[in-house]
């Protein structure tokens, strides 16, 4: 009997493990009702708003399905290698968009939004890796800043931080007790790449002294900030940043599988499909509060 249950366990957290990171893997530019390419802004009233869209953004499926589960979608619109929902909640003008993972893309599907939609607010949503300790998993980080380190794990002289508007922030700091109670103020640093190794990691802390480490967030508010539109990064914790084995072995920078690696990987070592696994619940935790705590700021604009 125990034999029995430890198989059943066994197959359910290799199922598991596998349909989370298909859906990481999965091919954002595909299914679609139409191509953005042939939307021009304000040239057609179905497809604007007359005082613009909240954009909301995230890298993949999981970090925004809670939030489209909640939007009344009134279109999906794809672009080149990104997936556009736009819709209402409670009678605002959403635009909800699906990225894809890493610096090219977060700053290739925000260009192209920009350029076709009239856009009041920019919120960066996701799951972040935790630098901060005294933070659990679940925990959503308020961005007030947000720093950029280069590929030598050093804080680059020539990239400024950037930080969230003020009113922003403020706006998403208050609200429900049983929101509030998950929601810091603090601060980000974007990277290039995933980084396994805890000595860089630790270096982050001690040179930037940041809350959480993710990958698109610096580009978008860098965007944000050009183009003078209010811009806040809202993340949750799902990992500890120094735990990312084996994604930095089987995903690209932006995100892609690399299937040989990944059968190779997991044939050779077994126990990181319960890591997955593991990510996969802790990820289920971070996104519900994310949800939360950015509907209550949309609430609010």
């Amino acid at each position: 009997m125990k034999t029995k249950v430890l198989y059943l366990a066994i197959v359910l957290v290799t199922v598991f493990s596998l349909i989370f990171l298909l859906n990481i893997n999965e091919n954002i530019g595909q299914p679609s009702d139409i191509d953005i390419t042939q939307i021009t802004k304000g040239e057609n009233n179905s497809t604007t708003s007359q005082s613009g869209f909240i954009l909301l953004l995230g890298a993949f499926g999981q970090e925004i399905d809670g939030l489209r589960r909640q939007l009344d979608i009134e279109e999906v619109v794809a672009g080149q290698d990104y997936k556009l929902y736009r819709g209402k909640y409670e009678n605002r003008d959403i635009l909800l968009v699906q990225t894809g993972m890493g610096k090219e893309r977060a700053e290739s599907a925000t260009k192209s939004v920009l350029e076709h939609y009239p856009v009041t607010a920019i919120i960066s949503v996701g799951v972040a890796g935790g630098l901060n300790p005294e933070l659990k998993i679940g925990a959503v980080i308020l961005c007030s800043t947000l720093y950029y380190v280069n590929g030598s794990d050093q804080k680059d002289p020539k990239a400024e931080p950037y930080a969230s508007d003020a009113n922003l922030i403020s706006l998403a700091s208050e609200g429900p007790e049983d929101i509030k109670a998950n929601c810091y103020i603090g601060s980000s640093v974007t990277v290039l790449r995933l980084e396994s190794n805890p000595q860089k990691q630790q270096e982050l802390v001690e040179t930037l002294n940041a809350d959480v480490v993710e990958m698109e967030s610096y580009w978008i508010a860098r965007i944000a900030s050009v183009r003078g539109i209010p811009f806040i990064a809202i993340r949750a914790i799902s990992d500890r940043g120094n735990d990312v084995q084996p994604f930095d072995q089987i995903l690209t920078s932006d995100g892609k599988l690399l299937w040989k690696k990944a059968l190779v990987c997991f044939t050779t070592h077994p126990h990181y499909l319960l890591k997955v696994f593991n990510l996969y619940m802790h990820v289920r935790v971070a996104t519900k509060n994310l949800t939360a705590c950015v509907l209550n700021l949309v609430t609010k604009l």
